[in-house]
Formats: structure tokens, sequence, C-alpha cells
């Protein structure tokens, strides 16, 4: 038996609300009227129909998890972004990049949402992720598509940039 505690609401809040901050710096919108229909296993999906994409608020394990959004993506026959909350040191989101593929499901793990000097959204690779360093996303309204040219910055800019992310959403989650 699964008992709900604080923390664990807590834990929901903070990465429902870090998904839907990220949402709204891309400029996507929610679809709440979706003739998307998943099983009631995926109900907590928000579909993104512009970005024909999943974006999923999860506080549960990364294995596990990402094989269930990995069949949710099947069915839908759209991407996904998974979104977790950090549970210990900077408080920031940590997101995987699911691409749907006819031949089986992408992952691109370690996103970290990385922000210009004008407030640019992107997805950069955590620098504490030794993986894919090279691959990055720019949220701007539409698909998530891996960029391999990424945002302008320097060392120092790119440190900048996650501060500035990690910044809003301490604003976001009421901690500035």
């Amino acid at each position: 038996m699964f008992i709900v505690t604080r923390e664990h609401e807590l834990a929901q809040a903070r990465v429902l609300s870090g998904a839907v901050a990220l949402a709204d710096l891309a400029a996507w919108t929610i679809d709440r009227s979706s003739s998307l229909l998943l099983p009631p296993g995926f109900r907590n999906y928000l579909h993104v129909t512009q970005a024909e994409l999943l974006l999923v608020p999860s506080i549960e394990p990364s294995c596990g998890d990402l094989r269930l959004v990995g069949r949710a993506m099947r069915e839908a026959r759209c991407d996904a972004l998974v979104v977790k909350a950090s549970t210990e040191g900077t408080r920031t989101l940590y997101c995987a990049v699911g691409h749907w593929r006819r031949d089986g499901n992408h992952w691109h793990h370690g996103r970290r949402l990385w922000l210009s000097r004008y407030n640019e959204p992107w997805l950069v690779a955590d620098p504490a992720e030794a993986e894919e360093v090279e691959v990055f996303y720019r949220l701007d309204g539409g698909r998530l598509r891996a960029k391999i040219e990424p945002p302008t910055y320097s060392d120092h800019g790119f440190a900048a940039g996650l501060l500035r992310g990690d910044a809003y959403l301490a604003a976001v989650w009421g901690e500035l």
C-alpha cells in the first residue's frame, strides 16, 4: 500500500509547477481539451499539441518511469519531456528528452534549464553529467529539435546561464 505523505505532495507540486514554468518559457500551450486519449496510467501527462509533446512531471525513479513514458510515446506517437525536480543540492529541474521514432524511442538525459542574458530558454547538458554534452534544445514554441549549435556562451556564460535558470525556478517556487 502506498501512503501519500506531505513531502510526496510537496514534491509533486514542485515538479508540476516547474513543468508548467518550462511550458510558459517555451510559449507552449498545454492542451486541456486534447483529443489524445491515453490509458489511465498516463492521465497526469500534459499534452502540448503544437510541439507534438507529452510533458511529464515525475517524481518516480528514472528507470521504470522512462519505460512507462516510452509506452505512452508509442501510443501517442509523439515526443516526451520528462521533468524531475532535484531532491538535494541546488534546487533545479532535470529533464530527459525522448524522441519518438517508429523503430524505438531515443533519449537524451541530464538536461537543465539555461537562460541567455535575454531570457531565451534552452535545455543544455548538466555539467555534472558527461553524457551527450553536444546536444542542445532551444525552447521556442515548436517541437523539441536537437541542435548541435550551442547557445552563444563562454565557460563563464555557461555557468551564468544555469544560475539564471535556477533563479527563474526559485522565483516560480517562491524561494527568492
